[in-house]
């Protein structure tokens, strides 16, 4: 992944011509900070200070303002900052510039040494004049700014020594821990000089002697990743590009996308992405909502999928942890062919669910929260878990699938007394895995039945005696629940469902205690009878012992109550149908 990026800003680095100053510059976004408040001195001794102007955050460029982030609680690489509180911001990012650039040994002429001790005379007499200015301008704005200087009309990006102390202090960090002479564990080069990592990503710390290579001398922590200035640079372009351009929020989380060109160059697609603006009119996916496969505005991945299979993608979905970077996921070597493979086993989904396009939301449903009184999604690792297993083709569990979506299903059946909100989204995941060939059905060869065209539909699930028996027991409770509601406006047989925390033999009593209460309420006619007849056949012809867990045993049959309809299509034709639904309290 690490070379993926590095090939990535080494072809933008060639491609844009940029020198080395713009390449160690950040860009301050201008969606959160839209202004840039400017310091401005004049240009000879003494420099007085002339006022704090506004400006539109990068409107000549970034790169004018050289602006790199240093540590939290020190000044940055140059004296450029993001305003915090302007009580600290003033004194320690920006004045704490020059004290930190005269506590350094930095090769300067005395010309230059001078000059720096003169703005900052200049910065400390006039502070607090600085300082009202600054809140004045900001009150105006009403919004988050930046804070930089210009000396004499210039920024910071056109004066010599700005420039020259900007470059030292990246070479200083850099170079604090270094050997010479040593390969470079990404180009796999001799060279001159490697550093200990990169300042791009930061996989490891160095605090505590257990996580050094080289006998725990600190010294010697180059080892555990030596890179080159070169490669570094690289790195910075390269995590640049795919921090502007190609991050993508994702249910909660948010992935990078790494493209790693077999070819040696970048496709079109990829070619626009990195030398055009991330939500270019070119490169925005505009289809409808039933094309996707995660429901988001700029999601690229079915236009990624149509790129031909000389290029794969890494998805790196990662958090910020302390001064490190964590990982959560990485999934490597994904090829075009099997992001097409996704949209189309997508694409069989929605031909059943016509009106209800299928998307990974409706994975991630079931792989939030363990607790909805949680504040915090904890079930992250499984939901990660899976969509790894997606896009690699590895096969997954239907008992851990049924876990999870009997979790949220009992959720909302207990809380609003019977409704089945998620269960369409729950068939729609089992048929979208079914169709990745992640889940494998049994073949198994049963009877004919009036209600094989459901059965042919959902063929995958339903694929042993006993899940179509519980499938259809389902069907024909609810209809009794419909019948309750309609006579009380109550549905007291739902206590007999436990929670939807039945077993099997909770599951073969329930049949009599179904047949019993439509007798009670004369609605035992010749069609529900029949129904009744066809679960009683496949809980004959099934096993003694079915070895389906509850979770799992429950999923078929809260099936079997959500599409109740298309059984009583069968049943009973359209025009029985429309009777049954006016009765129908559950909103699917």
């Amino acid at each position: 992944m690490i070379t993926a990026v590095r090939e990535l800003g080494t072809f933008a680095l060639n491609k844009s011509g940029k020198d080395s100053l713009s390449a160690l510059t950040e860009v301050i976004n201008a969606d959160n900070y839209p202004y840039m408040l400017v310091i401005e001195l004049e240009e000879h001794k003494p420099c007085e200070f002339i006022c704090v102007s506004v400006e539109d955050m990068n409107a000549g460029g970034a790169g004018r303002y050289i602006y790199r982030q240093g540590s939290s609680r020190g000044s940055n690489y140059s004296p450029t900052a993001i305003i915090t509180d302007i009580k600290k911001t003033l004194p320690i990012k920006i004045i704490g510039w020059f004290n930190s650039v005269s506590k350094r040994k930095l090769m300067f002429s005395t010309e230059e040494q001078g000059h720096l001790k003169i703005i900052k005379a200049s910065l400390e007499k006039n502070q607090a004049k600085i300082e009202s200015e600054i809140i004045e301008k900001l009150q105006d704005i009403g919004k988050s700014c930046g804070l930089t200087l210009r000396i004499g009309g210039k920024y910071i990006s056109e004066v010599a020594v700005f420039r020259k102390a900007f470059m030292q202090l990246v070479s200083a960090k850099e170079d604090s821990i270094s050997a010479s002479d040593k390969l470079c564990s990404l180009c796999g080069q001799r060279k001159i000089k490697v550093s200990a990592g990169a300042p791009a990503y930061k996989f490891y710390t160095i605090d505590k002697p257990g996580m050094i290579s080289g006998h725990f001398i600190q010294e010697k922590s180059w080892r555990n990743y030596p890179v080159c200035q070169e490669c570094s640079r690289a790195l910075d372009e390269g995590k640049r590009i795919t921090e502007q351009k190609l991050k993508f929020s994702f249910y909660g989380l948010s992935y990078t996308l790494i493209p790693k060109f077999l070819s040696g160059k970048p496709s079109d697609i990829i070619l626009k992405i990195i030398t055009g603006n991330r939500m270019d009119k070119n490169i925005k996916i505009k289809t409808e909502t039933g094309r996707k496969l995660v429901k988001t505005e700029d999601s690229i991945l079915h236009l990624l999928a149509r790129e031909e299979d000389n290029l794969m993608y890494n998805f790196l979905f990662s958090k910020k942890s302390n001064s490190a970077e964590r990982i959560l996921l990485l999934v490597e070597d994904v090829l075009p062919s099997r992001l097409r493979a996704l949209f189309a086993a997508k694409g069989k989904v929605d031909a059943v669910f016509v009106n209800d396009p299928f998307h990974l939301g409706k994975v991630r449903n079931f792989f939030a929260k363990s607790d909805e009184g949680k504040r915090d999604n904890d079930l992250d690792k499984y939901f990660l878990e899976t969509i790894d297993k997606t896009f690699k083709g590895l096969p997954i569990s239907m008992p851990f699938l049924a876990t999870h979506f009997m979790r949220e299903i009992r959720r909302d059946f207990n809380n609003q007394e019977g409704v089945l909100f998620k269960v369409g989204n729950a068939i729609q995941t089992v048929m979208f895995f079914v169709n990745l060939s992640m889940l494998t059905p049994k073949e198994v060869t049963m009877a004919e039945t009036i209600f094989d065209p459901v059965f042919k539909k959902y063929e995958a699930q339903l694929d042993s005696r006993e899940k179509r028996g519980i499938f259809l027991l389902g069907s024909l409770t609810k209809m009794l629940l419909n019948i309750q509601y309609t006579t009380r406006h109550s549905q007291p047989f739902l206590s007999q469902l436990m929670g939807l925390k039945m077993d099997e033999r909770n599951i073969k009593g329930l049949l009599p205690k179904v047949i019993n209460k439509l007798l009670e309420y004369k609605r035992l006619d010749h069609k529900k009878n029949q129904l009744a007849e066809v679960i009683s056949q496949y809980f004959l012809e099934s096993p003694l012992n079915w070895r389906l867990p509850v979770d799992e045993l429950n999923y078929y049959f809260v099936c079997g109550m959500n599409l109740y309809k298309e059984i009583n299509v069968i049943l009973y034709g359209q025009e029985e149908v429309k009777e049954e639904e006016e009765a129908d309290v559950d909103v699917d």
